[in-house]
């Protein structure tokens, strides 16, 4: 019987971390939103802008978290976030002041970028090559998994204990399953405990398995250093489309359970809505999982984007009543849903697939500069536009384009694969180059 390569193991891990970080981390204050303000009366603009701070934490954080990724391994991040992350929480339960939750907030942001995304895509590209796309699908299904669960979960804390204690239990969830897994199962790297990446063989090479380092010719895998990668046109379209995605994905996030709310459906029909469009991403991050190992991925993240944009686009038009509230919510569950699950699972994927991944949490670290900045703007400008408007339809109209210019770039930007192709062709020699300088 074979035995199970042990990167499964760690997608497991990764998995269950995200279940718990991401899932309560990410899609927990949509739910607290309307129930904070009612009872503190701090206004729906002011607690927007505690979500803009957290964003903004995790993008001050992310380029050093990224550096501490590449250098000292994903175990020795992933702990002491977790532990910020469970903190914060605990304590937000005992807020009394618009400034303490603001602090809390920002310390909570740079707990979520040390436990969720960026350390576990790291992980999976360590630890996998021929199967990273199934790999990756695997684990970030769970974030949505846990937004789904996580949500209902939340809401009825809130109802049957109220926002204070709901926060408490929460953050103890995190500190009870966060921290075991990811001391006593996350290891940094295939080589780490003698393994070799999967894909290239049974077992490292010894000189691997003595210093628990790749070797020259193995590495981390092939593809750009920072300063290359950060050379191409296709690393400065990734940038600007990692701002405006995650403007669009912010605002929209924080605030579509009070836009179904205001809409007249109750506070747990509208977390379910939303739970169902999480739901539904966590199907499509599995079938784009699969995809995403045979299809370039800047299409998959242009198709998703674009649809994003038709969805956004659709709701406007339902809050002006040109389109049925049934039409709108089952588009929203399945167009938005599976778009959701694409980007998750085919984003990180671009990175690699235009980059490698021998700089690969040096530029995901970089990359979160111009997400946090956007996530950050995004939850500002919703919550701005809310106060000015009373409405959502400028905002989501806003986050629509946004979308959209996010799918049109990303059309352009080059696989790394192809480069080696095209530099290949052009060595002297090579079938297809040029040889007329021979003939002269």
């Amino acid at each position: 019987m074979t035995k199970l390569y042990y990167g499964w193991w760690v997608v497991i891990a990764a998995s269950c971390n995200l279940f718990v970080c991401a899932g309560i981390g990410l899609f927990s204050f949509p739910v607290f939103l309307k129930f904070i303000e009612a009872d503190t009366h701090w206004g729906r603009g002011a607690l927007s802008n505690a979500g803009a701070l957290a964003a903004l934490a995790a993008g001050f954080a992310t380029p050093a978290i990224g550096y501490a990724l590449d250098r000292f391994g994903e175990r020795t991040v992933m702990i002491p976030g977790a532990a910020l992350l469970s903190a914060s929480f605990l304590l937000l339960g005992r807020s009394d002041s618009l400034l303490e939750l603001y602090a809390l907030f920002f310390a909570m942001g740079i707990g979520m970028v040390t436990t969720t995304a960026l350390p576990s895509q790291t992980l999976i590209s360590r630890w996998f090559d021929e199967r990273r796309g199934r790999a990756m699908g695997a684990m970030t299904v769970a974030g949505g998994l846990g937004g789904m669960v996580w949500m209902p979960v939340a809401t009825r804390l809130i109802e049957t204990t109220g926002w204070r204690n709901a926060y408490e239990v929460l953050g103890t969830v995190i500190a009870v399953v966060s921290l075991p897994l990811v001391w006593l199962v996350v290891r940094n790297s295939p080589q780490s405990i003698g393994l070799a990446v999967e894909g290239r063989g049974n077992q490292a090479p010894m000189d691997e398995r003595l210093t628990g380092r790749a070797s020259a010719s193995d590495g981390v895998g092939p593809g750009h250093t920072t300063a290359e990668a950060v050379g191409t046109l296709g690393f400065w379209i990734i940038f600007c489309a990692s701002f405006f995605g995650p403007f669009a994905a912010s605002g929209f996030g924080l605030h579509v359970v009070a836009f179904l709310s205001d809409s007249g459906l109750s506070s747990g029909g509208a977390s379910a809505v939303w739970s169902a469009v999480l739901g539904t991403s966590i199907g499509g991050t599995f079938v784009f999982g699969f995809f995403s190992e045979k299809l370039q991925k800047r299409y998959l993240c242009c198709t998703a984007h674009l649809v994003r944009s038709l969805s956004l686009l659709l709701l406007v038009l339902f809050a002006l009543e040109r389109v049925p509230r049934v039409a709108a919510i089952s588009q929203l569950i399945l167009l938005y849903g599976l778009a959701m699950g694409c980007i998750t699972v085919a984003n990180p994927l671009l990175i690699s697939e235009t980059f490698g991944v021998k700089a690969f949490g040096k530029l995901m670290g970089l990359l979160g500069i111009p997400v946090t900045f956007g996530m950050a703007l995004g939850q500002f400008l919703s919550g701005w536009l809310y106060h000015l408007h009373s409405n959502y339809n400028m905002a989501f109209s806003a986050f629509a384009l946004a979308y959209f210019l996010c799918g049109i770039s990303l059309v352009f930007v080059k696989p790394y694969f192809l480069e080696l192709t095209e530099r290949q062709r052009s060595l002297p020699g090579a079938p297809g180059s040029n040889r007329r300088g021979d003939e002269g």
